[in-house]
């Protein structure tokens, strides 16, 4: 794809995309800066103060414009581009996301900045000057996002992944705390089969408050330190493994 020559009407300017300070703003290190010490917070409206300064960035640099506005493949004669290009970006669709608060959250803004980047390196081939604008963007916004993503706090885990961690976690309740346990899944409607002197429980049918409650009582025990003790055999009442995803309850 050839390189304009100049500006579009659509070129970056202060006057036309003027950003409104915040509180969240206030004391936020520059985007590129290192991340904030240790205890430092940083809630969404922080995290987006800064994602929009990186943003800003971007657009001021001497080829960010060349990414402003969508790419107009009818005017520029690429008559493959939609062909190639299946989810078309540019950065200043995601200014106005982000002024408009369309992104639940920072990793969503950061998502439609990569695939601008992509885009562009997918269509031209290495070397071509929209190809090497895209490449320098690219590794100017993964400096800059590196540091917000230290300051935000991780995604809350899948119930898929609660569901193997809680299989990982039984093995080191006492038995009488894994009764406890089977107690809680039989109340809450779970399939339960006593088979060989062993419970075979299929936690793939278990639903988010069933884990919720299974989750606050491993967290009793470990807080009252009643796990196994290590110098004693381990036994469980339960077989294992207790969630491989298996429907165990489907074929017994």
């Amino acid at each position: 794809m050839p390189r304009p020559k100049r500006p579009p009407p659509g070129f970056f300017d202060e006057s036309r995309h003027k950003r409104r300070p915040t509180a969240a703003d206030a004391g936020a290190p520059s985007s590129g800066g290192a991340a904030g010490g240790a205890g430092s917070c940083c809630d969404l409206s922080r995290a987006f103060g800064r994602c929009r300064a990186l943003l800003d960035d971007l657009l001021r640099h001497d080829d960010g414009w060349v990414f402003e506005a969508p790419v107009d493949a009818r005017a520029l004669g690429l008559r493959d581009y939609y062909t190639v290009i299946a989810d078309p970006m540019d950065l200043g669709t995601v200014l106005r996301r982000l002024e408009r608060r369309r992104y639940a959250d920072p990793s969503a803004f950061a998502a439609d900045v990569r695939l601008t980047f992509r885009n562009a390196m997918s269509y031209n081939n290495q070397g071509d000057p929209v190809y090497e604008s895209a490449a320098e963007l690219s590794g100017i916004f993964e400096d800059g996002w590196a540091s917000i993503q230290t300051e935000l706090l991780p995604p809350p885990p899948t119930d898929a992944e609660r569901k193997v961690r809680f299989n990982d976690d039984l093995t080191g309740l006492p038995v009488a705390a894994q009764r406890t346990v089977a107690g809680v899944l039989k109340n809450r409607g779970a399939c339960l089969v006593e088979k060989n002197g062993k419970v075979e429980v299929d936690l793939g049918k278990v639903d988010a408050a069933t884990l919720d409650e299974l989750g606050r009582l491993v967290a009793k025990h470990r807080a009252t330190g009643t796990d196994v003790d290590a110098r004693s055999p381990r036994s469980s009442l339960f077989s294992m493994p207790v969630y491989d995803d298996g429907n165990v309850c489907d074929v017994l």
